[in-house]
């Protein structure tokens, strides 16, 4: 118990005035003969024997009433935290402005009643305290101190956000701004407690930081939403039938008949209707053709779903490009006059899917490099430190590299470029016959080209080959497997490029493949998955690097606009020798599809959804936190203040100075002096 105005106490002094009065009767008695008074004696003992109880309770009563009306004036009150503090104070509100919190509760939207209850603490604090306001967003201008004018007018200005961060991050942006202020420290948080935000245990305590949290308790549980989208092969074609996956969660404890639409540039392309188990996941197949090339801003959407209260994770955006063609190179020795006796020539040479050109390695230009999506290295003996500096830069950039050895390789300087970009190895020549006995159908790279295999099949031989090797924690696997158990082409495929190698020569002394009719289909898809981007989306609030064009050059005017309204930013362009990026710092704040305009001219198309963590409807209600913070360092200054979203609600005086019991104390004086007036009448 504390005393807001302990000066006041000195009014108990005036305790001795009601003493005085009653221990020293300063009226004057006048004297009143009788004849006779032996008949009064009895009557006068028992009279006075009244009046000194009566003057005794009226003495108690008026000190009581008293004493109750000077402890009124001192304000007595028990602090929420019991440490003490004086002087000015500088207050931190965090308000969780997550989606999950723009849902109703008992008395409205959480998001608003949580406004109203953060401007209550602020107007209940002093006029020259300072406050800090902060969100889900983490501005700039939210990592300042302002007055009580000012913090109001940021909280009235907050919105839903797509944004949510932890309590370890929110924590360490508090007690970052508050930890050189000279004043009492307060932080406060007015949040759903979303389970995955919960991270208390990575927090680092302040012990000079009082926290006070304000649970808005959840209680729904159904939800239905589209996690993630996924194609089984990394080539989009126009024309051709595709299939998109994508992954729905019921969170829920009810099954759920739903249906699935898929849009592609603003046109209804395809709708299957699911029926979704409670707390089940389900991948969804949705077929569908695009008969144009370019950029296909695709959306996926759930329709037919009830409980419309949380809608932000219905809608999945993704984007993809189309290419016309795809740029080969075929770079040898000089040997060939018809690049491999005309094999690739004639593959991709006549095809309008494919541009191709053939280059001897002596006179080709290497500035011109970047302008192709696979490179062919066919019969070279051995790789100078420049050619593999170039391959390098090349695959990190995002193309793909095809190698068939020559039959003279100097196997050092292929493993020294094979072995940094793919883990693979090659060993020295072996002559033996040996016999392809195997084909890895369950690979993408084959996806949609065998209907079936007979047993009896005839498959490549080989009688030269340069064994290749491949580790076990590499993701480099076996297209085609020979009698022996090595690889006759292995295939290794990263976030951009792809690395093929053939352990054979093309010729026809080294194997038949060139001849055989594998060679086709095997080639065209090598070429195919050569080209691709494989992030079809990117997650809002995430440090976003995008892939550029590898033609993108500094002085090229880059800008990224929405396609649904009129914004439009410039991100930074960052060239290096290895890559093209974008970089997309916050200026994304809307789920949606952009376009990439690169002078002016539409280059590429990107998609942007909000994260998927608030579509996890676990909640922590108060008793969930007791629970959780007693096994982390906060346990012990962090209280939590219960019932804010209840239909009682809670006293937001009393949160910030405590609870007081003046109000009571005026009560007690008023029923003392009734005590008083009842005795007068009793007595009388």
């Amino acid at each position: 118990m504390k005393l807001l105005y302990p000066e006041y106490l000195w009014g108990l002094l005036a305790l001795s005035i009601p003493i005085i009065i009653h221990l020293f009767n300063f009226r004057k008695f006048q004297k009143v003969y009788f004849s006779s008074i032996d008949l009064l004696k009895e009557v006068k003992l028992e009279t006075k024997s009244k009046s000194r109880l009566k003057h005794l309770i009226i003495l108690i009563l008026r000190l009581l009433a008293l004493t109750a009306l000077i402890f009124a004036f001192a304000q007595p009150y028990i602090p929420i935290n019991q440490e003490e503090r004086y002087g000015e104070n500088v207050v931190s509100i965090f308000i969780d402005n997550s989606h999950s919190m723009d849902s109703k509760g008992v008395n409205g939207y959480r998001l608003e009643l949580a406004k109203e209850q953060a401007e209550a603490i602020i107007s209940n604090y002093g006029a020259t305290d300072l406050f800090q306001v902060i969100t889900n967003d983490f501005e700039g201008r939210h990592q300042r101190l302002y007055n009580k004018q000012e913090a109001i007018q940021l909280i009235n200005e907050i919105t839903p956000s797509f944004q949510s961060k932890t309590f370890s991050e929110i924590y360490s942006r508090q007690s970052d701004l508050l930890k050189n202020e000279n004043a009492n420290k307060f932080a406060y948080w007015l949040s759903d407690f979303q389970e995955y935000t919960c991270d208390f245990d990575q927090i680092e305590v302040d012990s000079s930081l009082a926290l006070f949290g304000i649970p808005y308790e959840n209680a729904q549980s159904q939800n239905l939403y589209i996690d993630s989208i996924w194609f089984e092969t990394p080539v989009r074609k126009s024309g051709v039938e595709d299939k998109v996956h994508a992954l729905v969660i019921n969170e829920g404890e009810k099954e759920l008949d739903f249906k699935l639409n898929l849009s592609i540039n603003d046109n209804n392309q395809a709708f299957v209707n699911f029926t979704i188990a409670p707390g089940q996941k389900l991948k969804c197949e949705i077929p569908y053709t695009v008969h144009t090339n370019g950029v296909q801003h695709a959306e996926l959407s759930l329709a037919d779903y009830p409980d419309a209260s949380l809608t932000f994770d219905d809608d999945y955006f993704f984007s993809y490009f189309i290419q016309p063609s795809v740029r080969i190179l075929h770079l040898h020795n000089g040997e060939y006059m018809n690049d491999s006796s005309g094999y690739f020539g004639a593959l991709y040479g006549t095809d309008p899917d494919f541009f191709f050109k053939n280059e001897q390695l002596s006179t080709f230009d290497f500035s011109t490099l970047s302008s192709f999506d696979l490179i062919i290295l066919d019969d070279i003996p051995s790789f100078s430190k420049g050619l593999v500096s170039e391959m390098k830069s090349f695959y990190e950039a995002g193309g793909s590299i095809c190698i068939y050895p020559s039959s003279n390789a100097n196997i050092g300087s292929y493993n020294e470029l094979i072995q940094p970009i793919s883990s693979m190895t090659l060993s020295p020549l072996v002559t033996a016959q040996n016999k392809v006995s195997a084909l890895n159908r369950e690979h993408p790279l084959f996806d949609g080209i065998f209907e079936t295999i007979p047993t009896n099949v005839d498959l490549p031989k080989v009688n030269l080959s340069y064994p290749i090797g491949i580790p076990s924690s590499s993701y480099s696997v076996a297209l085609f497997t020979l009698q022996d158990g090595k690889p006759f082409i292995a295939f290794s495929s990263s976030l951009k490029g792809s690395v093929s190698i053939c352990s054979s020569p093309l010729n026809d002394d080294a194997t038949n493949w060139a001849k055989h009719a594998l060679f086709v289909p095997t080639m065209l898809r090598i070429a195919e998955f050569s080209k691709f981007r494989p992030r079809y989306d990117y997650i809002i609030g995430e440090d976003i690097t995008v892939d550029a064009p590898s033609t993108i050059t500094i002085s090229d005017n880059v800008a990224i606009q929405s396609t649904s309204d009129e914004f439009t930013f410039m991100p930074e362009v960052k060239i290096t020798n290895q890559s093209s990026n974008f970089i997309v710092h916050d200026q994304i704040k809307s789920a949606g599809h952009y376009d990439v305009i690169v002078n002016e001219e539409l280059s590429d198309g990107l998609a942007f959804n909000y994260s998927r963590d608030e579509s996890q409807l676990n909640f922590l209600n108060s008793d969930n936190l007791t629970n959780a913070l007693s096994n982390s360092d906060l346990n012990g200054y962090f209280q939590i203040i219960s019932g804010a979203d209840s239909s009682e609600g809670i006293e937001l005086a009393s949160v910030v100075n405590g609870k007081k019991y003046w109000w009571h104390l005026i009560i007690a004086a008023l029923i003392f002096l009734a005590l008083e007036i009842a005795v007068y009448r009793l007595f009388r």
